[in-house]
């Protein structure tokens, strides 16, 4: 999540009222729904936990282990975890050794988890990307290879199938080099490399595409003036021509995080694409609810006809 758009994100914090409650479930770990056998039709779920923002501070260790207690016990047909970006507190102008305490955080709350991780890169997992960077350029933790050997196989894109769904996880951020600060991109390369998986998937596979940095989102609209909106670190600023990309292929839905609100966005008439941001298990960098929305995770069920659900859970996380 950025913490320096064209608002105050950090001034949400005395906003009331979920203005973009999805339905939200609170989740025992001890409950015998959660231990539901697998469905007999083929659909599958998976959880997917973004804006983590783990530290050693704020019992955000806690706060993540209890979090994982709820995903491991959700029902038997939940296939894996796809986080969502910002997995640690923040690289990008920290001191390399807070930046190791972090990722030691993350890697100790996550040994926990009994399912496969996939991960998605988000702006605070990127070492020194920023004016105020405390990390040289030369230091192993600087920039995106950390994550990308540790978290992402060798890089910051790829994409996996599972029960007959493809899926895409993008890297959206890239580095103002005069600036020295992030913005929502995608890059050339990257792009290349997106036309080609999606040709070879073709375009009747289902789809579900996974980002930090929205695409789409109102959050900033209805928090500052809505002729400016965003600024270029809270949107993808060539969101418009990914979505040229993706447009003529069979794109169900699009995660993000970055807001730490749950919002939906879908307009019938003119595609079938749906973009949720979902929320952030830290809600206010472990401080409290965003706007009412409390820290939590979505569920996503995929179905074999090619529809799926999402329903966004409570863990029962008290700040």
């Amino acid at each position: 999540m950025s913490t320096r758009s064209s608002f105050s994100r950090r001034s949400l914090l005395g906003l009331a009222g979920g203005l973009f409650g999805l339905s939200q479930t609170r989740l025992l770990s001890n409950s015998p729904a959660a231990q539901t056998a697998p469905t007999g039709d083929g659909s599958f779920s998976f959880a997917h936990l973004t804006d983590i923002h783990v530290t050693p501070k704020l019992r955000a260790p806690e706060g993540l282990r209890l979090c994982v207690q709820a995903v491991n016990a959700l029902p038997q047909s939940t296939a894996f975890v796809l986080t969502g970006g910002d997995l640690i507190m923040d690289a990008l102008d920290e001191e390399a050794s807070y930046v190791r305490d972090q990722w030691a955080c993350f890697d100790e709350a996550m040994k926990a988890l009994r399912l496969p991780a996939h991960h998605t890169i988000g702006n605070h997992d990127i070492g020194g990307w920023s004016h105020k960077a405390l990390i040289g350029k030369n230091a192993p933790e600087y920039g995106k290879s950390y994550f990308a050997e540790k978290y992402g196989k060798g890089s910051t894109y790829r994409s996996f199938d599972h029960g007959g769904w493809h899926f895409i996880i993008l890297d959206s951020v890239a580095l103002d080099e005069s600036s020295g600060d992030y913005y929502g991109w995608i890059d050339d390369a990257q792009l290349e490399w997106l036309k080609s998986d999606l040709a070879r998937t073709g375009k009747q596979t289902p789809i579900i595409v996974s980002t930090h940095i929205p695409f789409v989102s109102v959050w900033g609209q209805l928090n500052a003036d809505p002729r400016r909106g965003e600024g270029p670190k809270g949107l993808i600023n060539n969101g418009h021509l990914v979505r040229k990309v993706l447009g003529s292929f069979n794109v169900k839905l699009v995660l993000c995080g970055h807001g730490h609100v749950s919002e939906r966005i879908e307009l019938s008439h003119y595609n079938k694409t749906t973009f949720i941001q979902g929320g952030a298990v830290c809600g206010m960098w472990w401080k409290g609810k965003v706007a009412g929305n409390p820290e939590g995770f979505g569920v996503v069920t995929c179905r074999q006809d090619g529809t799926f659900s999402y329903e966004y859970r409570d863990y029962g996380w008290v700040a």
